[in-house]
């Protein structure tokens, strides 16, 4: 061991796992510790290391060597990252990226941008769940699944990240990026004229729609490309629901602010992704530059979903505050509420029919109604936005 790698009370260095990644043990297991070579801000670190998300690889601890070098401490994954994977079948492919849109779009409601989304760093685990990492580093080859914009000025957005989630799934479905031609000319000249020009051809591996969504957020104009990550996931869900009706993806659990909420991977559903993403005030070279837009609005309540939806109403409180409040049909004990904005920037889950929000202008909100026994467990049951101005 040299003295640029940590030195971490209670662990034992192992072996390097990689480029500036070992492999560390301690008496509970094993961690792999990442070195920041380039590193950035140390506001950037720390909001990368705030992040909580159940599709986040999560920092443990951060810390510098002797040298002075920031290092940070994450889960160790055996079984490695998405490149093993490729090419994969194509149900696969959309519940990665269904699973992978919903980790990143946790990260951009936080203000933290991941600027090199690609297969290797969406790590899995033994039973096949993934979880994004690497979070504000570039390495050497991110050019292969690099925007336009970021090649040619350096700028990173949330249309940038969407664009590298775009290219990873066209890699899992052939097992190349989509710039690099078999047994063609891929040189890095080559690789960059493409990216340019927008030439992404078909994968030949996915139904129409796929191709068409894939190209269309990998186009060289930033505005043709979906408008957030959110809005790129909606559309994925679509095609997996109009491709395999009866298939769902596994349910898991999210924290929403004091309650939790059941979801079963089905676009949109972010109650609490504020809370499970703990970073307040982020101000850093990953801040957002381009929020994108708000979500479409949701979709009719299906069979079997509750009575009705509320009815949002908004009444100002002060310049800076508005109240929203609802009514719904058969109020029920045990009844809790899941709020959202049309931004996505806000959102959160409480216990009466009300909520203060602060906005000195106009803001709206969506609403769904949770029953204590999850009998209306229908993700797309939200409310008409109220707006308050």
């Amino acid at each position: 061991m040299t003295e640029e790698l940590p030195e971490i009370p209670g662990f034992r260095y192992v072996r390097p796992l990689g480029k500036n990644v070992h492999l560390y043990r301690a008496a509970d297991g094993e961690v792999a510790v990442k070195l920041l070579v380039d590193p950035p801000r140390v506001a950037e670190i720390r909001a990368v290391a705030g992040l909580r998300h159940p599709g986040i690889a999560a920092v443990d601890r951060a810390g510098r060597t002797r040298a002075g070098l920031p290092y940070l401490v994450l889960r160790y994954f055996p079984d490695g990252d998405l490149t093993a994977e490729a090419p994969a079948p194509f149900a696969r492919v959309l519940e990665i990226g269904i699973a992978v849109a919903d980790a990143l779009h946790a990260a951009h409601r936080a203000g933290v941008l991941h600027r090199d989304v690609k297969p290797a760093n969406v790590l899995r685990d033994e039973q096949g769940q993934v979880y994004l990492a690497d979070f504000g580093t570039t390495s050497g080859d991110h050019l292969l699944w690099a925007a336009p914009e970021v090649i040619s000025t350096g700028a990173h957005s949330v249309r940038s990240d969407v664009f590298s989630l775009a290219a990873t799934l066209w890699h899992l479905l052939t097992g190349h990026s989509p710039f690099v031609v078999p047994r063609g000319d891929n040189s890095r000249v080559a690789i960059t004229q493409r990216i340019l020009l927008g030439a992404v051809p078909a994968s030949g591996r996915a139904p129409d729609a796929v191709e068409a969504l894939l190209r269309q957020a990998m186009s060289a104009d930033p505005g043709a490309r979906p408008a957030s990550v959110a809005e790129f996931a909606r559309r994925l869900q679509q095609i997996h629901d109009e491709s395999a009706p009866t298939a769902a993806l596994a349910a898991v659990v999210v924290p929403a602010g004091d309650a939790p909420v059941r979801r079963k991977g089905r676009w949109p559903l972010y109650a609490g992704a504020a809370g499970a993403v703990a970073v307040v005030g982020v101000t850093s070279a990953l801040l957002l530059q381009d929020r994108g837009s708000a979500l479409q609005a949701p979709l009719g309540a299906q069979p079997g979903s509750a009575e009705g939806k509320p009815v949002v109403s908004a009444t100002r409180v002060n310049p800076q505050t508005l109240r929203f409040s609802w009514t719904y049909p058969s109020p029920q004990a045990g009844d809790t509420f899941v709020w959202q904005t049309n931004d996505e920037l806000k959102t959160g889950t409480v216990g009466e029919p009300s909520v203060e929000l602060s906005a000195s202008g106009t803001l709206c909100v969506e609403v769904r109604v949770v029953r204590a026994d999850g009998s209306n467990a229908q993700e797309r049951d939200w409310s008409p936005e109220g707006c308050g101005s």
